[in-house]
């Protein structure tokens, strides 16, 4: 049985079983205090070996079917992976709630699975009309590891670093063959492209390939372009390459300012000054940083309804809209029943970085690799 059709009969088992849709919801119940016991009590799971395709959630080509490759009902541009010129490094956000140790073992089936329909699908499948997707599994930190109060959620995040910046070499070693690619990730994902940017991309000789870093659900500091990073720049234009795009939403009259004062803190402290300590936020219905507000008729489809086993829905046009204010990003908050969004306290839309905007980031990644492309002499797709 492939590995999409063990994804999809998974969900439906869990599905029959009883209303999936409240997976997050109820684990998140249990995730959100931290484990009876430090990390150190903990024995560590083993380290994937990313020479073996199941310590990949995605993978191109026919023999690796995947969630990845998903397209939403009714769109015009399919999966185009098979003939795509440039590829995504996909890291995926933290989908590993249970509470047996600080980090997930890759082999926990259903955190697989849920990773699967909940994100591989959802974020990731979002780049398969542009590139083909590379997507590792990883000993992620449990979200356990957010409220730990000690330094176990550091050495678990560690560790789940540790197994990123592998994985991204063993791409560059065995699949990359000198081809542009995009960095991709939300929330934990995007910690980890913070940490590649300046440990192996920034100021390396692959520098010239990085497309552009789609680096979601984290906050980025507009200081560190040029103080953590030397060579990497935000994303001005929709077109602009090499740079870094990012955005962290909240519903309209949410608490950003909360997250902001966190991301300057955080800056504060290692830099030693709040200079250049504002998010930077680029809203993902312009993608341009003088174009901070845009209605909802500025949004190409957004992506109803909730994770689950199976094709993905079609999107809604016009829904919803978005503006960048104090470094955060604020949206409206869709009241129909085809969206059941998991909104959490501050009207914190974290969960929904990119399926509100999931069209906008589909037909962005296609110009910035077509402009790429066209820069370095590639033929496009």
């Amino acid at each position: 049985m492939s590995r999409l059709m063990m994804v999809m009969v998974a969900g439906v088992i869990v599905i029959l079983a009883g209303a999936y849709w409240l997976y997050p919801r109820i684990a998140m119940l249990t995730a959100m205090r931290p484990l009876d016991k430090p990390f150190d009590a903990y024995q560590r799971p083993p380290a994937p070996n990313y020479a073996d395709p199941m310590a990949w959630a995605a993978l191109p080509g026919a023999e690796h079917p995947d969630a990845a490759d998903l397209v939403p009902a009714g769109e015009a541009i399919g999966d185009r992976q098979n003939e795509a010129a440039v590829d995504v490094f996909y890291i995926h956000p933290t989908t590993y709630r249970g509470r047996e140790n600080w980090n997930q073992d890759i082999a926990d089936a259903e955190t697989n699975t849920w990773t699967d329909i909940s994100v591989i699908a959802r974020q990731a499948a979002a780049f398969n009309g542009c590139c083909r997707i590379y997507a590792p599994r990883y000993r992620q930190a449990a979200s356990a590891a957010m409220y730990a109060t000690d330094n176990s959620g550091d050495k678990a995040r560690a560790v789940g670093y540790e197994d990123v910046k592998t994985a991204f070499q063993y791409y560059m070693a065995h699949y990359n063959d000198g081809r542009p690619f995009i960095l991709a990730g939300h929330s934990q994902g995007t910690f980890f492209i913070m940490q590649l940017l300046e440990d192996v991309i920034d100021a390396s000789p692959i520098r010239p390939q990085m497309v552009a870093a789609y680096a979601i659900g984290i906050g980025f500091p507009v200081g560190i372009f040029g103080r953590q990073y030397k060579t990497i720049t935000a994303c001005a234009k929709p077109d602009d390459t090499g740079c870094v795009v990012s955005w962290n939403t909240f519903g309209r009259g949410g608490d950003g300012k909360s997250a902001s004062e966190r991301n300057a803190a955080r800056y504060e402290a290692r830099f030693k000054t709040r200079e250049g300590s504002d998010t930077l936020c680029i809203n993902p219905l312009t993608f341009a940083l003088d174009q901070p507000d845009a209605p909802a008729a500025r949004n190409a489809g957004s992506l109803p309804g909730v994770a689950a086993a199976g094709p993905l829905p079609a999107l809604k046009p016009g829904v919803i809209g978005a503006t960048c204010e104090g470094g955060m990003l604020y949206a409206d908050i869709p009241t129909t029943d085809d969206f059941n969004l998991l909104v959490l306290p501050g009207k914190n839309l974290h969960f929904h970085d990119i399926d509100l905007f999931f069209k906008n980031i589909r037909d962005n990644a296609i110009l910035r690799t077509e402009t790429y492309l066209k820069a370095h002499g590639h033929a496009a797709n």
